[in-house]
């Protein structure tokens, strides 16, 4: 067996060499080292617009997924707010705007149903619609991806 080996290797080392003994399918510089430079920077001008493409596709992706959780919370604890006793639309909006502030939200509008919490009577349900614009919260500027907004709303039920 370790003759057939020693055989078969020896006949491929023969067979793979052109006259002038350079390897079949390898290029040389006068270094002796394969010339690739090339086929390096080919590669590079198509690969690296594609990886720079999916990486900024992936942090825009991951953006939206953030502010949508960031505005449902908002609206939560501005519904929250809303439903306790004796709280105004002033308490809605006041709680609203305090997180959007610290959650760095930029331009970001509360509607509520109904207008004043104060009319709501045990089971009404009131809402509170958070909505912000994608672009002035956009790590990139939303280049990307067109101008939309995102809104997120929240219903409780006053007990």
């Amino acid at each position: 067996m370790r003759m057939f080996a020693q055989t078969f290797s020896s006949f491929f080392r023969r067979h793979d060499r052109l006259p002038n003994s350079t390897p079949v399918g390898r290029l040389r510089k006068k270094n002796g080292k394969p010339a690739r430079g090339g086929i390096a920077v080919t590669e590079l001008a198509i690969g690296l617009p594609i990886v720079l493409l999916v990486a900024m596709g992936t942090m825009e992706m991951c953006t939206i997924i953030r502010l949508r959780q960031k505005l449902k919370m908002i609206a939560y604890e501005g519904a929250r707010v809303g439903i306790l006793p004796d709280a105004g639309a002033e308490n809605v909006d006041w709680q609203c705007t305090t997180l959007c502030t610290e959650q760095s939200i930029e331009s970001a509008s509360i509607e509520m149903t109904p207008a004043d919490p104060s009319s709501l009577d045990s089971g009404d349900w009131f809402q509170v619609s958070v909505a912000a614009p994608f672009t002035a919260n956009s790590l990139t500027g939303a280049w990307m991806i067109d101008a939309f907004s995102l809104d997120e709303s929240v219903s409780l039920q006053k007990p």
